[in-house]
C-alpha cells in the first residue's frame, strides 16, 4: 500500500515543490498533497525509529536475559552450598544431642549405682548396729 501511495504521490509532490520554488500560491489540492507527503515522511521516520527501538530492545532483552541466567546460576549455587552447610550443621547438632543423651544415660546409671551403694552402706550400718546390740554393747558405746 505504501509503495503504491508513494508512486501516486511522487509526481504531484514534485509539481507542488516546483510551484513553491517559483513562489506561486498553493491551491487546496496542492496543500493536501503536501500534507500527505509530510505525514508519509513522518510515518517513514517513525517506522525507522520503531525499528531502531526494536533492535535496541532485542539487544537489551538479550543482555538482561543473559544476566538473569548468570545471576540465577549464582543464586542456585549459593542455595546448594547453603543447603549442604545446613545439612552438615544438622548432622553436627544430631551428634551433639546423641552425645548429650549418652551423658544423661551415664549420669542416670551413676546415680543408680550410687543409690545402690548408699543402700548397701545403710544395710551394713544396720547390720553392724544389730551385731553390737547382740554382743551387748548398747547403742553408740
Amino acid at each position: 500500500m505504501e509503495s503504491l501511495l508513494g508512486v501516486a504521490l511522487d509526481k504531484p509532490l514534485s509539481l507542488v515543490v516546483d510551484e513553491l520554488n517559483r513562489g506561486e500560491k498553493l491551491k487546496a489540492e496542492d496543500l493536501a498533497v503536501l500534507m500527505i507527503a509530510v505525514v508519509r515522511e513522518l510515518n517513514r521516520r517513525m517506522d525507522e525509529t520503531n525499528k531502531r527501538i526494536d533492535a535496541l530492545s532485542d539487544t537489551l532483552n538479550g543482555r538482561v536475559s543473559s544476566m538473569a541466567d548468570s545471576l540465577n546460576g549464582r543464586i542456585d549455587a549459593l542455595a546448594d552450598s547453603l543447603g549442604r552447610r545446613m545439612d552438615e550443621t544438622n548432622k553436627r547438632i544430631d551428634e551433639v544431642y546423641s552425645a548429650l543423651g549418652n551423658v544423661q544415660r551415664t549420669i542416670a546409671d551413676m546415680q543408680r549405682t550410687m543409690m545402690d551403694m548408699y543402700k548397701s552402706v545403710l544395710e551394713m550400718q544396720r547390720t553392724v548396729e544389730e551385731i553390737r546390740l547382740r554382743i551387748g554393747h548398747g547403742p553408740n558405746t
